[in-house]
């Protein structure tokens, strides 16, 4: 279907979908995926969100599972008033205009009380069964592989234009080993894969409500902590983060948090590495395949999480010293 047919299908169905006098329909927002979002005003100011979301490329099925085990958890997410699925057409209830990360750049005064609940909404999920929620997918090694080598396929062979030659003396796949066997290897929990400053909104009673879920899978206890503390759009203190990291540990229940202190912060690390390759290759094929290039915009950011941590380890030092190599252009 062409764009422009696409988009009068899309309108018509919200105007038959919405049963109020519709004001008007303004974008909302983008974001990294195939997904556009529109805001549908209507003439009492009320307002919702209309989602066009390709089910070529987006697993929509998935979104709606998702949406009824958070909202089952009471954790605060879209409720979802229409849908159309042959389309990839959605109508759900509108969480506000403003991101935890608007708020935050307009006032980090604000950064002790927003992430405090923040945390507490990762643990309510964590505390969660994980064995009532059987048709999540496993985040597997495979997976966590697979997203590491984003980091050689789009950023070092693309945006730092370095050849396979270069990339193999530093033995990068045998530490992509090494870091999914170490990342596996922790407690697995209901994990919602993208929680972070730009996927939490605040509403006008500053409320947090929790976008871009529909990725959820059963993994590692501390990847949704690290999404949120070392977030890619936004840096933090690290005094403020032990703290935080410290919350978790005392709102989490004891029987998933087998390891000791210290241990936990090695994971917390490596669990890091592995989202922070990920996200860099993920930001350069963004720029290189899909022509969006502000995502570039937060390399820097990202890859001075990756280098410090890779100074801190002795077996990813191979990884350090090809990064002091390649500075980002």
């Amino acid at each position: 279907m062409k764009h422009n047919e696409r988009n009068t299908l899309f309108k018509s169905w919200i105007e038959n979908s919405i049963d109020a006098p519709i004001r008007r329909i303004e974008t909302a927002s983008s974001d990294a995926s195939f997904r556009s979002y529109y805001r549908v005003i209507l003439h009492n100011e009320n307002s919702y969100i209309a989602v066009d979301s390709p089910p070529e490329h987006e697993n929509n099925k998935s979104f709606i599972r998702i949406a009824k085990i958070l909202d089952g958890m009471k954790i605060p997410v879209p409720r979802i008033i229409d849908c159309e699925l042959n389309h990839g057409f959605f109508i759900v209830s509108d969480l506000g205009k403003t991101t935890m990360l608007m708020r935050l750049r307009e006032n980090m005064n604000l950064s002790s009380d927003f992430y405090t609940r923040a945390v507490t909404l990762i643990s309510k999920m964590q505390n969660s069964e994980v064995s009532s929620y059987t048709e999540l997918p496993l985040y597997d090694k495979g997976l966590m592989l697979d997203e590491m080598k984003l980091f050689i396929d789009w950023y070092c062979k693309f945006e730092l234009k370095v050849n396979d030659e270069e990339i193999q003396k530093y033995d990068l796949y045998s530490i992509f080993n090494q870091i999914a066997d170490r990342t596996y290897d922790q407690e697995k929990v209901f994990v919602h894969r993208d929680f972070h400053s730009r996927n939490i909104m605040i509403n006008t009673n500053n409320q947090l409500g929790l976008l871009d879920f529909q990725d959820a899978v059963i993994g590692p206890i501390t990847y949704d902590l690290v999404s949120l503390l070392r977030d890619c759009y936004i840096s933090l203190p690290e005094p403020f983060i032990l703290e935080k990291i410290k919350q978790f540990h005392q709102e989490t229940t004891s029987s998933l948090i087998k390891t000791t202190h210290e241990d936990f912060l090695k994971d917390f690390d490596l669990m890091g590495v592995q989202r922070h390759l990920k996200a860099i290759g993920i930001f350069s094929r963004l720029k290189h395949r899909d022509k969006k290039e502000n995502y570039i915009l937060d390399i820097p950011r990202t890859r001075s999480y990756l280098e410090r941590t890779c100074n801190k380890y002795e077996f990813l030092q191979s990884l350090s010293n090809f990064l002091r190599k390649y500075s980002h252009p």
